[in-house]
């Protein structure tokens, strides 16, 4: 399983990465930008992992340091695979470090989510198919842009509703602070956690919890916005007039991009969109009323969200229904295992 896991979040990462690489060389987002803290707001705020690259290096003698440059740029293990890498020569070890702890975040991401949906399924078989095909479709999820902290993201996201779902508010608290220096959006997904608080805890208690985890939330993306106040760019850009023109558009459908090395589709082309619907109807019955709940909270949330301040088509920016996509499709892949087993001849 560990082998399973781990070639098929190989192949998704470096599906993702193939595309993007870490946007090398933007003065807006670039992982240069962000590691000389100079990005454009709101990209500058996602410094967790480029802060502990910083750190890791820190703690290597100078004499290490540079042997370890010299082997890496000999060897060139990253960009003699990905034409996209273009490393700076005096970020080369952060770079690296940056690669290997997204790609871990990765991994270790799509087994919380084989944990999770194996548990709410009570199905091992179902799990473990819907987490990895979740890995696989990550990529499609990035055909606008892709960026580094999106792989943090789906760990504190699944991290987080794993939490919920057992009671253990100390651990998310505890989490908060690092996922909202990760990206500040969790500030928001905090808050559909709130059903499966309220399934656990009762009403009062979750209200509680669901008040504290976002003012934590808060107080650290605050530290983080006066932080960076000066640099260039603004907290959101208005995209709704964007959407409303691609919404009525017949070529929004059907535009193609570049995925594991092949044209396939992208943003909201047509057969991904009745792919989604034919999922949503025939898995929403199964989903249990807390998760169901958190689902339509998650929606009320960042729909608005995404029609108002995200690119047309970025549809890394509806993270927030990842969880819920996830287990409607291991209901919809538990009922096809359950038909096909049913449909076996005995013995």
């Amino acid at each position: 399983m560990i082998f399973l896991v781990l070639t098929v979040t190989s192949a998704s990462f470096c599906g993702f990465f193939s595309k993007w690489s870490f946007r090398d060389g933007s003065a807006s987002f670039g992982i240069e930008a962000i590691l000389d803290e100079t990005a454009k707001r709101p990209f500058v705020y996602r410094q967790l992992v480029p802060h502990a690259a910083k750190f890791v290096r820190q703690q290597i003698p100078d004499g290490a340091q540079e042997k370890l440059v010299t082997k890496l740029e000999t060897q060139r293990a990253i960009p003699g695979v990905f034409a996209r890498a273009d490393i700076r020569p005096d970020i080369t070890i952060e770079y690296y470090l940056i690669f290997i702890f997204c790609f871990l975040s990765f991994f270790a991401s799509v087994w919380v989510l084989r944990s999770l949906v194996t548990e709410i399924l009570d199905d091992r078989a179902a799990g473990t198919l819907t987490a990895l095909l979740f890995a696989l479709l990550m990529p499609y999820f990035e055909t606008i842009g892709g960026y580094f902290y999106d792989f943090p993201e789906l760990l504190f996201f699944f991290l987080s509703a794993r939490l919920a779902l057992h009671g253990r508010w100390l651990p998310l608290v505890l989490l908060t602070p690092f996922a909202v220096w990760n990206k500040e959006s969790f500030f928001f997904f905090l808050m559909t956690l709130y059903p499966l608080h309220q399934a656990r805890f009762g009403m009062r208690k979750a209200l509680m919890l669901t008040v504290g985890t976002v003012f934590v939330a808060g107080l650290a993306y605050l530290v983080v916005h006066l932080h960076y106040a000066g640099n260039p760019g603004g907290t959101t850009e208005v995209h709704i007039l964007d959407h409303l023109q691609q919404l009525f558009s017949m070529k929004t459908y059907w535009y193609t991009s570049t995925t594991y090395g092949m044209p396939l589709g992208a943003q909201m082309f047509l057969p991904h969109v009745l792919y989604v619907i034919w999922i949503v109807r025939r898995a929403w019955q199964f989903l249990p009323a807390p998760w169901r709940m958190q689902a339509k909270i998650a929606a009320v949330i960042t729909l608005p969200l995404y029609w108002m301040f995200c690119a047309v088509g970025e549809l890394r920016n509806l993270s927030f229904l990842y969880v819920a996509f996830a287990l409607l499709t291991g209901f919809y892949i538990r009922s096809l295992l359950q038909r096909a087993y049913a449909s076996k001849p005995a013995g």
